[in-house]
């Protein structure tokens, strides 16, 4: 099922001046610098303990990548009866998000012939409206806008340099609206699939794998599916006042809280849940070496 509805048009807070000021997509506030603090913490966490591959390191401000990746034992794999071997191992990509609210994509919009996502060109800029793009946003925008016709807004021409009874008209005929799509969620997961990002840590909420759960997971612990525990997600794409005689189009997508999404059994953040991982992964035959030499140590 999937349903737009019209909501009100906003000014922009000083927050969201400097979110979609910034090429980065980074506040000067800390909200999305707290995204990469979660990520340092997650990365220093596990690092600890001996459990991240050599080599990776999480994105740095502006760059992308996978958020996290960690070496774990894969519970899929089967243990002979009296055999001294833990298994294998395996390196597993995880995105991270702080809690419910945080967005999956967030990006400008402008008339361009057709209504585009458009932002700085930079990795995460890039990243976010890609997902977007694969979500099939630029459709959902077209479908609601193009019966209206040409914005007096549009590429080429800013809204500093039409009069105010043209912005106001444009206000009027685009309105600022929300899409909700259970099909998201799916679009979603198969974003970060391919990324080899088959799992996702929520801080506030737990691991969650994307449909594919390659280290069995869901089996050994109870982990549970993004698909399902998600009940769908909305596209929001908001006209906004972002000065005296200036108005933006921006387009973001979230989890539909109101909809809910069900809470995993298990968090990354967890020490204990960790140290339990580490005490499997360090037993698995192709343990990395500093895990390897750990275990000979204890």
């Amino acid at each position: 099922m999937a349903i737009y509805t019209d909501i009100d048009d906003q000014d922009l807070t000083q927050e969201e001046k400097n979110y979609f000021g910034n090429a980065g997509y980074f506040t000067r506030s800390g909200d999305v610098m707290a995204g990469l603090v979660y990520e340092r913490f997650m990365y220093t966490q596990y690092k600890e303990l001996n459990l991240v591959p050599a080599g990776f390191a999480p994105p740095t401000a502006g760059g992308h990548g996978k958020d996290f990746e960690f070496f774990i034992r894969n519970y899929n794999s089967i243990i002979p009866q009296n055999s001294t071997s833990g298994g294998m191992g395996m390196n597993i990509g995880v995105e991270l998000k702080l809690s419910e609210t945080d967005d999956y994509g967030q990006s400008g919009v402008k008339y361009d012939g057709a209504w585009v996502l458009h932002g700085g060109m930079d990795g995460v800029a890039m990243e976010k409206r890609k997902l977007l793009k694969a979500a099939g946003v630029e459709q959902v925008i077209r479908n609601r806008w193009n019966p209206k016709g040409v914005p007096n807004i549009r590429a080429g021409v800013y809204s500093t340099q039409v009069s105010e009874a043209k912005r106001q008209e444009d206000k009027s005929r685009f309105r600022s609206f929300e899409y909700k799509s259970n099909a998201f969620v799916n679009l979603c997961a198969k974003y970060y699939l391919s990324k080899q990002c088959p799992y996702i840590n929520i801080s506030s909420l737990g691991l969650y794998h994307f449909g594919t759960d390659p280290a069995g997971l869901a089996k050994e612990f109870g982990v549970k599916n993004f698909t399902t525990a998600v009940k769908g997600m909305v596209v929001r794409v908001r006209l906004k006042q972002s000065g005296a005689n200036s108005l933006t189009y921006n387009a973001s997508l979230k989890i539909d809280t109101d909809a809910g999404v069900t809470a995993s059994p298990v968090n990354l953040n967890d020490t204990i849940f960790a140290e339990e991982l580490q005490e499997d992964a360090m037993m698995c035959t192709n343990a990395p070496n500093n895990l390897a030499l750990l275990k000979a140590l204890l």
